[in-house]
């Protein structure tokens, strides 16, 4: 799929051919645009659809849009509008809709109108708000967006968390002046808990490629039910994965980004009738997991004592998604000449640790996606996780109750191929106590080791939106 990204400065752009159902130009205007998805999403509805149309990138530096945008307006039939320009290109247009005037923003022009599909794309995602107390992280444009619905969705407080603290106050008033007074701003969380019961994210933090971020810490979600991130690169945040881990109901930005396009596409195209294809529409939605995978690399990784499954599971779920599949083990033997158990046996577990780490630090620094199955004692090395900080990995946890990995590891040909186990039971049995609460300090999703494997990774790509 090419990409066309122009940066704007000269040169000559097409001129529309407003003669029916011609060959229709669409694009987006921002600063930067380098991993837009929306020529990839707008083409690909333009297919399903059946309409004869191009979508374009057009990087516009911010002191470019005086000059730069009536000469897009003359040679576009729509466009895109995001940051910095959404609230600079009001001035430039002859009315704004309804949703438009509402935010105060615009991230779609038809017609030399200005409107804002935010707002509708949010609520499309069902975030449960309804008489509840909700915490929105940020206090930016998608704030408002995101303050502005949950009072429609019924909200029964509100609270803007942002470290500037004058903007989040701003927002709060703006609120206030549409006559919602259950709404407040803070700096920081007070204590550990935030007291409330849905949280929407709208900062970057953990936004690929800085996916080790999180934006608050699993303490301070503690009671909360529902967790709304719109970040959609990665497809599931570590906040998302690990809330999920917790049984919330969980989404990520993906959706309301394809319901931004959708309905910008629908105000471009009135005379289409897109429901006609909404079967088609819904796999277009589906698949976009896939492509964001393809274009921003990340690891997943799967950790658990030994007998969780991790090598099964991580086989059926690379195959299940397309992806290369490492098991650390195999590619340590393969690179020393030697099992495991030989290394343990001729070298010691302090030798094989070393090898461990450089080798698993090695295909980490691999510029693709992949699925990783590592050891027991692969990422509760001291200080390991902390190396892997902007290295794109997120870690599935597989859960395994003792009991059972015992069975399993019998199965499998038992002490022979677990050098760990050859001291007996009751040192197993304290190892995995001591490892338990590592799993759980590591890991970013959690997935009950006990189930089958079919189901493990079917949940494992529901949580990143496949």
């Amino acid at each position: 799929m090419l990409i066309h990204l122009h940066r704007i400065g000269g040169g000559t752009l097409p001129r529309t051919q407003n003669n029916g159902r011609s060959h229709r130009r669409f694009g987006l205007i921002g600063y930067p645009l380098g991993h837009s998805l929306s020529p990839y999403i707008h083409e690909r509805i333009m297919e399903v659809a059946g309409i004869d149309g191009e979508y374009r990138l057009y990087e516009l530096e911010p002191g470019s849009l005086p000059r730069e945008l009536p000469r897009l307006l003359d040679a576009l039939h729509g466009l895109n509008c995001t940051l910095p320009h959404k609230e600079a290109i009001v001035k430039y247009l002859e009315k704004l809709a309804p949703s438009a005037a509402e935010y105060g923003a615009v991230n779609t022009v038809y017609g030399r109108t200005g409107y804002n599909t935010d707002g509708r794309a949010f609520a499309s995602c069902g975030v449960p708000m309804d008489g509840r107390k909700v915490r929105i992280l940020g206090a930016g444009g998608v704030a408002r967006v995101l303050a502005i619905e949950a009072v429609r969705a019924g909200a029964r407080e509100i609270v803007v968390q942002a470290r500037n603290l004058p903007r989040a106050e701003h927002l709060v008033g703006e609120v206030q002046r549409r006559g919602f007074r259950h709404i407040s701003a803070l700096p920081e969380p007070e204590g550990d808990s935030m007291d409330c019961n849905v949280v929407l994210n709208g900062t970057p933090v953990g936004m690929w490629p800085h996916v080790d971020g999180l934006p608050v810490t699993m303490r301070q979600l503690e009671g909360v039910q529902a967790v709304f991130d719109t970040i959609y690169n990665p497809t599931a945040t570590r906040l998302v994965l690990r809330a999920k881990s917790r049984d919330m109901w969980t989404m990520g930005g993906l959706q309301m980004l394809f319901a931004q396009a959708l309905a910008a596409q629908k105000i471009w195209n009135p005379e289409v009738d897109f429901t006609k294809y909404n079967t088609e529409l819904e796999e277009l939605r589906q698949g976009l997991a896939r492509e964001v995978l393809r274009r921003s690399p990340i690891k997943l990784v799967l950790t658990g004592f030994m007998g969780s499954g991790k090598t099964h599971v991580g086989k059926a779920l690379a195959d299940t998604m397309s992806l290369p599949f490492v098991d650390l083990d195999e590619r340590i033997a393969g690179d020393y000449g030697q099992s495991i158990t030989d290394i343990f046996a001729s070298q010691g577990e302090g030798a094989f640790r070393e090898m461990e780490r450089r080798v698993f630090l090695d295909q980490i620094k691999h510029p693709e996606t992949m699925v990783m199955s590592t050891g027991g004692g692969t990422l509760v090395q001291e200080g390991l996780m902390e190396t892997l900080l902007g290295s794109g990995v997120l870690v599935i946890y597989l859960n395994v109750p003792f009991d059972l990995a015992l069975q399993r590891i019998a199965l499998d040909g038992g002490n022979r191929k677990r050098p760990l186990l050859t001291e007996g039971l009751e040192k197993a049995k304290n190892l995995y106590e001591m490892r338990q609460p590592l799993y759980e300090a590591v890991a970013d999703l959690e997935v009950p080791a006990s189930l089958g494997v079919d189901e493990i990774v079917k949940r494992i790509m529901t949580a990143f939106g496949w």
